[in-house]
């Protein structure tokens, strides 16, 4: 119920608790009671459309502690009701399922979160910035300091992703030494999200450091055996990046054309010199 815009769920245990009180009925009928007009008696509760996101209904009801539930309406119309037991039990769905999709070792989303996601793309005119990470000398790292550390190099990437972009990025692991992160944008955002993208090759670089020994860094390289059984000279871990920026109303942007356009970006983005490759979709 609204009551001056103000929306709640007026119980029957609210109504009852003063009807049989003494005097309830007439104090409920007096408009001089202002402590009990009908509003004082509304458990506040949360109030959306029926096609309103899940999470966003997660969200409404997480953002007030008082809230008994969440009221659903159609068009602006009362619609149903959704209890707080209701939510909770969404809210535990939701936690399995998210857990299920998750990469075992990150804990970021996983390839069937990232396939959702670019299906979002692909039915949404939005512009998006999507951009593939692969961290780069990765495989000669794994052999010299082992799978241990293997595994220390893709977590602090993880935590580097979680850490420094906001909440509205979306940050997946592909699995292995590849990550997807991207976020929805617009013409006044695009330049600071390209450029907190374009950060993590940096910041990766720097960190990744701290995993070598002093006697590696020092010398800014390692001796590893390449693909072909040869001994060479690695460079220290790094990333590349390879963003994709889908403008706004773009036709072209199915998920195999995206993931094409970012698998052929990738390996540019491994030949320039700051590891960072940046292209458009009009």
């Amino acid at each position: 119920m609204l009551i001056n815009d103000f929306p709640g769920v007026c119980s029957e245990g609210s109504i009852k608790e003063y009807i049989y009180s003494p005097y309830g009925r007439a104090l409920l009928a007096n408009n001089c009671a202002e402590k009990l007009k009908l509003k004082n008696l509304l458990n506040p509760c949360g109030i959306t459309e029926v096609n309103c996101n899940i999470l966003t209904i997660i969200e409404l009801f997480s953002n007030n502690a008082e809230s008994i539930g969440i009221i659903i309406t159609n068009n602006s119309k009362y619609y149903g009701f959704l209890s707080a037991r209701a939510i909770i039990t969404i809210m535990n769905e939701q936690n399995l399922i998210h857990a299920t999709e998750q990469n075992p070792l990150t804990k970021l989303p996983g390839n069937s979160m990232i396939e959702k996601f670019f299906a979002q793309v692909s039915a949404n005119k939005e512009l998006y910035i999507l951009c593939y990470f692969d961290l780069d000398n990765f495989k000669a790292f794994n052999d010299v300091y082992g799978f241990r550390n293997g595994d220390r190099a893709i977590i602090l990437f993880a935590d580097i992703l979680r850490k420094n972009l906001p909440s509205e990025f979306f940050k997946g692991h592909i699995g292995g030494d590849d990550f997807f992160v991207a976020v929805e944008s617009d013409e006044q955002s695009e330049e600071a999200h390209i450029n907190m993208l374009s950060d993590m090759v940096k910041k990766f670089a720097d960190d990744a450091r701290g995993l070598y020994s002093k006697e590696d860094k020092e010398k800014g390289y390692i001796i590893s055996t390449d693909r072909e059984g040869k001994k060479k000279k690695f460079p220290l871990l790094c990333t590349s990046a390879a963003l994709l920026v889908v403008r706004r109303n773009t036709t072209k942007r199915s998920a195999d054309y995206l993931n094409d356009i970012l698998s052929l970006q990738k390996k540019v983005a491994k030949q320039e010199s700051n590891h960072i490759s940046i292209s458009c979709l009009l």
